[in-house]
């Protein structure tokens, strides 16, 4: 049985502004490119998801997939709010997200679903040490920020580090082969790459007076041995003995869940302009 939990959480961004944590503009930028291409990557998972399914001979490995399929589809929509908001500033950035959503289907058009598969399990992976480094640091990153988009954030790299064993279980069930996976990685994160890479140029171009913004912003780097840790996290998570579900998860895991429980709402959870009343001591 699947441990994964559907949560459905009214996000609301009305107004929201493209600088959404003005004492570090550049993590607010960086974190606006994971809004757009999480809209894309998440469709992309469930086509492929939706392709697998009936493949899958093993009951709990189709109910996880399930599960799994079901909160990436929910991140989606809640991203798309996210992006929609500020889309109603900048109708420009419209065009930046159809062609986030373009490039994965074109990419799903271009290869088999084995390569999918192989794509979501490898990047899954990485996710783990990634989002812990930024939940872990989160007073430097996030306390600043508007508690609507940092909320929204941590609740989805939550529950990124939840799932973090789905897709590689998926993908070691139809398909298995290691060196297929890892021969194909440079692949994997050579499309993303390439896909943040354009955000960054086309945000510049939609959002005026953006380019000055990033000209002038300091960069507040985190901690080096954090930095290091995450990247070791990160190769050791491409490595053939690699199990997503034994690696370390950030204590913030744990309080998040149990303010969900508690019935707390998880629209502001964090940041700037959480609802006193409601807030944790």
């Amino acid at each position: 049985m699947t441990d994964l939990v559907i949560r459905r959480i009214p996000f609301e961004f009305s107004g929201v502004d493209f600088i959404w944590n003005p004492e570090n503009p550049l993590f607010a930028i960086e974190m606006n490119k994971i809004s757009f291409f999480a809209v894309g990557f998440e469709k992309y998972i469930c086509r492929a998801m939706n392709d697998a399914e009936p493949l899958i001979k093993d009951p709990a490995v189709l109910e996880e997939a399930r599960a799994f399929r079901a909160q990436e589809s929910i991140h989606s929509m809640a991203h798309r709010k996210h992006v929609r908001a500020l889309v109603e500033r900048y109708p420009g950035l419209q065009e930046v997200l159809d062609m986030t959503i373009k490039s994965y289907d074109d990419l799903y058009d271009a290869h088999p679903l084995k390569y999918h598969l192989g794509y979501i399990g490898g990047l899954e992976s990485v996710f783990t040490p990634f989002f812990k480094l930024l939940i872990d640091h989160r007073e430097i990153l996030f306390a600043g920020g508007d508690a609507r988009v940092a909320s929204l954030l941590l609740w989805h790299f939550c529950e990124e580090i939840e799932h973090r064993s789905s897709g590689i279980a998926i993908y070691d069930h139809l398909v298995g082969s290691y060196l297929y996976r890892i021969g194909n990685f440079r692949g994997y994160s050579g499309h993303s790459k390439s896909l943040f890479g354009m955000l960054g140029t086309e945000f510049e171009k939609h959002v005026p007076g953006l380019t000055a913004i990033i000209a002038q912003a300091k960069k507040q780097p985190l901690p080096l041995k954090a930095r290091f840790a995450a990247g070791y996290g990160v190769l050791m998570s491409q490595m053939p003995w690699h199990r997503a579900v034994d690696q370390a998860v950030p204590d913030y895991f744990a309080e998040w869940n149990a303010k969900y429980h508690q019935g707390e709402d998880m629209t502001q959870t964090y940041g700037v302009g959480v609802r006193v009343a409601e807030a944790v001591a």
